[in-house]
């Protein structure tokens, strides 16, 4: 009797040590499979080269033409030409005067006469004054030139801020999918434990916990995905959002190297990025308009003459009269004022473009600087989050072989996930910084 209760005790314990190593083993699998080590370094994984975060330039023109934006954009530059054809012709018009009198005398016994009369005035515009209107619509119309190249530019601007939102919206997914997709595999582990007795109840519900919360972050993030994807539709009905990011740093390298390089030479990608800049071009040519507004204000010191001619006929036709005359106004104080006022508005303008280019250049030395120091510090972040990703494998073996604790196993993890955050989300805004950087220095969407 003994003996046969030792065999069954023997049996019953090789039966559960069968069990533990099956499950120990699908453990092992389930933790190898559940957060792939990333391979680091800038070689080309599979599918890197059909990786594209941006739409390309022909999506965007079609994209960005229907924008009412870009409409009313042209309907000011059809106003700005006949906004500098109104400069050339001038504020000089032709008066034509009609009389007619009745004329009485008093102390004579002449009869009632009527007296008509016929005139034409114009002003004339000194030959100076003409040559300073001509070139101010000349400056009139560059400027309209001007500024429907930086509308377009501010709609490509505008279009990378919406595509921005849209991107950390696909990062803030993939972050809640990590999440979710560790506390499942903790969760089901605690689980396999909990049945073995081998797991308190307390630290059964606390995974039960996390994979609750994860799940409902998951969810939360993707319903944000989808309420952005909306907004986007209706401003951007052509473009397509089924995208997803890269999730290996072979494939965030191949992007960060694709495309157009950035300048090395700050100095010469400072000189690009100013004389090709939008920004500066209008600043230009409304500094230039301001300078002939003030010659031309300074030239108006001198007022322009009036020559006019005229015809009557007096004592009812009895007297025919035949006369030119010249008239000019004699200028007042407010033409002195209206100088000084505008040569103090020009040194303004001087001033704030002077100003916009110096803030323009420190603003690309600072961005440049950081995409070249954050390309740097990106393969060390990846290198960091593949060793703690390790750490974090290596935590859940030994939490199945009951050698750690959930506590730890849970820290482990809590500190893998946001190291793989942090590297996913200083790729994607370095990605984003170079994109901004190949926009302002016309390399992308020209």
């Amino acid at each position: 009797m003994i003996r046969r209760t030792m065999i069954k005790a023997s049996m019953h314990k090789r039966a559960g040590l069968v069990c533990r190593l099956v499950w120990l083993l699908a453990v092992l699998l389930t933790s190898s499979h559940a957060h792939t080590e990333p391979r680091l370094g800038m070689d080309k994984v599979e599918g890197t080269s059909s990786i594209e975060l941006m739409p390309s330039e022909a999506e965007v023109q079609a994209a960005l033409a229907q924008q009412p934006k870009l409409a009313a954009t042209k309907a000011r530059l059809a106003g700005q030409g006949q906004e500098a054809l109104l400069r050339r012709l001038g504020p000089y018009e032709t008066h034509l005067a009609v009389g007619q009198q009745h004329r009485r005398p008093r102390m004579s016994l002449e009869s009632t006469s009527i007296d008509r009369s016929l005139g034409l005035e114009r002003s004339l515009r000194l030959w100076d004054k003409l040559a300073v209107d001509q070139a101010w619509a000349d400056a009139i119309e560059s400027r309209a030139n001007a500024e429907q190249s930086l509308s377009e530019l501010s709609l490509r601007q505008q279009f990378l801020e919406h595509w921005r939102g849209f991107l950390r919206e696909l990062l803030a997914e993939e972050a809640a999918r990590r999440t979710a997709a560790s506390s499942e595999a903790l969760w089901t582990q605690a689980q396999a434990r909990r049945r073995l007795g081998e797991l308190a109840q307390v630290d059964e519900q606390t995974a039960k916990a996390e994979q609750l919360q994860a799940f409902a972050d998951l969810i939360e993030a993707r319903s944000r995905k989808f309420a952005k994807i909306e907004q986007l539709k209706k401003r951007y009905p052509l473009l397509s959002f089924d995208r997803s990011l890269p999730t290996a740093p072979a494939q965030w390298f191949g992007l960060l190297n694709a495309f157009q390089k950035l300048p090395t030479d700050i100095d010469r990608a400072e000189h690009q990025y100013i004389e090709q800049s939008p920004f500066v071009l209008l600043a230009r040519l409304q500094g230039l308009e301001l300078g002939l507004q003030a010659k031309r204000i300074d030239l108006d010191r001198r007022p322009d003459p009036s020559l006019g001619g005229f015809v009557s006929q007096e004592r009812s036709g009895a007297e025919h009269v035949i006369g030119v005359q010249l008239s000019i106004p004699i200028a007042g104080q407010q033409r002195a004022v209206a100088a000084r006022l505008a040569v103090h508005q020009l040194e303004e303008s001087v001033s704030l473009n002077e100003e916009l280019i110096l803030e323009m250049r420190s603003d690309l030395r600072a961005r440049l600087s950081s995409w070249q120091q954050g390309l740097l510090a990106l393969k060390p972040r990846w290198e960091a989050y593949a060793l703690h990703d390790e750490a974090a494998v290596r935590s859940l073996r030994a939490f199945a072989l009951g050698e750690r604790s959930l506590t730890e196993v849970l820290q482990a993890r809590r500190v893998a996930d946001l190291q793989y955050v942090q590297a996913l989300s200083q790729s994607l805004e370095l990605f984003l910084l170079k994109t901004g950087l190949e926009l302002d220095l016309g390399l992308r969407w020209r």
